[in-house]
């Protein structure tokens, strides 16, 4: 089941937002077309953007610095790190209490499908990680 622009947006709304608005994110208004879904949250020093590719089912979910943003730091995990390398850097660090809290914090939230499920579990991860990443 393909996910659909307005799912993507509630999504988004309820499972980033608070989360990321806390750590000092501003969402922007996500960008729905026929090729893509796309949200950026502004931060002091970085810029969060999430994004799906629906025909492909392909999630991007990258981290990219505001102060000297340019292509040639896009394929830079060190510059600008995708969820899987905040994962790999700094998901073995995470306690067993933590996931449990964060499992709560995620309890209400519905989803349908497994694209949603996959979107959900992004947002999850980078709960648990981002805060590391950004103290460092």
């Amino acid at each position: 089941m393909n996910m659909t622009g307005k799912r993507f947006q509630v999504l988004v709304q309820e499972a980033f937002n608070p989360f990321l608005i806390e750590l000092g994110f501003t969402p922007e208004k996500p960008q729905l077309s026929g090729r893509y879904y796309r949200v950026k949250f502004i931060g002091d020093s970085h810029t969060l953007i999430v994004s799906l590719e629906p025909a492909d089912a392909f999630f991007s979910i990258m981290l990219v610095r505001n102060d000297n943003y340019d292509l040639s730091t896009i394929d830079d995990p060190k510059k600008t790190p995708r969820l899987s390398d905040l994962n790999r850097m700094y998901m073995s660090e995470v306690t067993p209490d933590e996931r449990a809290t964060n499992e709560s914090f995620f309890s209400a939230i519905k989803v349908e499908g497994q694209k949603e499920r996959e979107l959900l579990k992004c947002a999850k991860d980078l709960r648990l990680v981002l805060p590391r990443y950004l103290k460092g």
